[in-house]
């Protein structure tokens, strides 16, 4: 392992053996924000990601997008910026992180639906009192171990190194876990909600696709993400019972039944005439440094004013919404809580698009 304290060793090292690297701000771990050739003045045209070109010559623009493997790319970054905390790319790195959390906060008034969202307790075959106690949920250790009782049998955790994830302990006393990432078509990331309507457990969070997590063996002054167990060099596969449930929580809900698709004016129906919404949304983003709040607001606002109207699922939604925060720069925990706000507030709203019809 390198040794602590030495982020630029650090990144080098995983980047050697695959895990794409992006560097973060060391006081909110955080991508670090845009160049100025990326922040255009308000109204003036934003350029997408893949034709930056900051990216081209080396810089850290777009936050996870612009992660690497090339170590003179990441040796010239953290010259720049040597306190950089180094933050891997699930998604490029092939990788999945299982973010367990240990936040305290309150639980979802309503157990039964609450704990596992998308599960209904009260049908499952466990007996009542396993699950419906208070005082047994402290963290999201307690909700992954009853989501692991319930689908994996007893034989929660396939045993041997194939499925020994990269065991992390955080400063704030929760787990890491990065796995190899299931061939699931659309992985992406999905967060708890803190009220469980959606998510893969209480305080347990997806990070996949264009997601992040702070790198294994990482030292920061809050304390050090201590690697305890694993293969860095060969995460180990998820349990067939966890790549389930994932596949569960990252697969939109059935679409619209054909009478009820509304075609746009240019013949696309509700799915892609939103998916263009938010793409182009995310476009504006990433090439803001002021504004980008009141953006991701507005964008999250209108998303939820159209969910009724596409029928699209509302996690993937959300997921989507807050990828584009942070790679926006914004700070996971601020984009989550503005996205969830806002299209809350445009669901009250429903709006249908101009130009559509029944």
């Amino acid at each position: 392992m390198p040794v602590p304290g030495d982020p630029a060793r650090l990144g080098l090292e995983l980047a050697a053996l695959g895990w794409h690297i992006l560097p973060l701000s060391a006081a909110s771990k955080r991508p670090l924000g845009n160049c100025p050739a990326c922040s255009p003045q308000p109204g003036a045209p934003s350029h997408l990601t893949h034709t930056c070109p900051c990216l081209a010559v080396g810089g850290w623009c777009h936050g996870v997008r612009a992660a690497t493997t090339d170590p003179a790319r990441i040796t010239a970054w953290w010259r720049a910026e040597p306190a950089a905390v180094p933050g891997v790319a699930a998604g490029p790195s092939g990788l999945a992180l299982i973010d367990v959390d240990n936040h305290g906060g309150p639980l979802s008034p309503d157990l039964v639906t609450g704990l596992l969202p998308g599960i209904d307790l009260a049908a499952e075959p466990l007996p009542r009192h396993v699950w419906d106690d208070l005082t047994r949920y402290r963290s999201g250790r307690d909700t992954l171990h009853l989501l692991a009782l319930l689908r994996g049998g007893s034989r929660s955790w396939a045993p041997g190194p194939g499925h020994r994830p990269v065991s992390v302990t955080t400063p704030s006393g929760g787990i890491h876990l990065w796995y190899a990432a299931p061939a699931i078509e659309g992985l992406h990331q999905v967060l708890a909600d803190p009220a469980g309507r959606h998510g893969l457990a209480w305080q347990v969070d997806l990070k996949a696709g264009w997601s992040y997590g702070v790198a294994p063996g990482v030292a920061t002054g809050r304390g050090t993400y201590r690697v305890t167990g694993g293969n860095r060099a060969r995460p180990g596969r998820m349990p067939d019972w966890l790549t389930a449930e994932i596949q569960r929580v990252t697969t939109p809900r059935p679409a619209p039944s054909q009478s009820q698709v509304v075609t746009v004016g240019d013949g696309r129906g509700p799915a892609a005439y939103l998916a263009t919404v938010i793409t182009r949304g995310a476009s504006r983003l990433a090439g803001m440094t002021d504004g980008r709040q009141r953006a991701l607001s507005a964008l999250s606002y209108h998303v939820g004013g159209l969910l009724g109207w596409c029928g699209a699922d509302i996690s993937q939604v959300t997921g989507q919404l807050v990828d584009a925060g942070i790679t926006s720069g914004l700070p996971a925990s601020l984009a989550t809580r503005i996205v969830r706000r806002a299209i809350a507030n445009g669901i009250e709203r429903p709006v249908t698009p101009p130009g559509s019809r029944a």
